[in-house]
């Protein structure tokens, strides 16, 4: 298991890579979005030189707002074309998967048609991705409105596409994480960890809010899953982060 920092989007990419460097992270969960970490604000080579330096994987996230699923065909169509050229360079720092994130269509034209537009535009950006050696995970939101079903529904576009399960969403959406990881393991990619009441997505430390983290860290090992966590832990005081850091290297080691 390797422990990922997702860099905070309104602050410098490079700064924030040295800093997940220097305290012991294993990854960097970048995150190309507004308003400072945005697609021309860095060096991809100079931020390539700081992972390389330190030994650290780097997986892609992308803005959570893209609107995937938007009627508007043409605003549709910029949501696609806004992940895509940010292929290249994620691709040019290593990253090997690039997520997006299920977005909410328009009441008016259905939940089917909502799902629809969301598989569309995710299997056509993992046909983008495949001559960059990347493969999208596909994140579920924190929504009772898209439960299993509905993820499986989304997946079914195109068998590239892989799972990111967020933890946080999922217990807010009210999944049955042992069903999920028995029916999705195999396309279980990436994961965040971050914690909550289980009313919204509060991005609590973890061990602040409801989750069962031990039985969690049990369900995915063994589900097999020994890849990147994304500790997605908002807080002004790193030492909350690095605490959670502490937690669940703690667990993993001995569950």
């Amino acid at each position: 298991m390797y422990l990922a920092y997702m860099n905070h989007p309104a602050r410098s990419i490079l700064d924030e890579a040295r800093w997940a460097a220097a305290n012991g992270f294993e990854a960097l969960d970048l995150t190309i979005e507004g308003p400072a970490a945005l697609l021309d604000s860095f060096d991809p080579a100079e931020l390539r030189a700081i992972l390389d330096a330190a030994g650290m994987r780097v997986v892609g996230h992308t803005a959570w707002y893209l609107p995937f699923a938007s009627p508007v065909e043409r605003v549709r169509r910029a949501a696609i074309e806004e992940v895509a050229a940010s292929l290249p360079v994620f691709a040019a720092v290593g990253a090997h998967l690039v997520n997006v994130h299920i977005s909410r269509g328009v009441s008016l034209y259905g939940n089917d048609d909502e799902l629809k537009r969301n598989g569309a535009s995710f299997a056509e950006l993992a046909h983008l991705a495949e001559p960059y050696g990347i493969q999208i995970v596909v994140e579920h939101p924190p929504s009772r409105r898209f439960g299993l079903t509905e993820i499986c529904t989304i997946l079914d576009a195109d068998p590239r596409l892989g799972l990111h399960l967020d933890v946080g969403h999922a217990f807010v959406a009210g999944i049955d994480l042992e069903q999920l990881i028995d029916r999705l393991g195999s396309r279980l990619w990436h994961v965040h960890f971050s914690d909550n009441r289980g009313q919204e997505d509060d991005h609590m430390p973890i061990g602040a809010g409801k989750i069962d983290w031990q039985e969690t860290i049990r369900l995915l090992k063994r589900g097999g899953y020994d890849d990147v966590i994304t500790l997605e832990v908002f807080d002004q005081d790193h030492d909350f982060l690095l605490l959670s850091a502490q937690k669940v290297r703690g667990w993993w080691a001995t569950l």
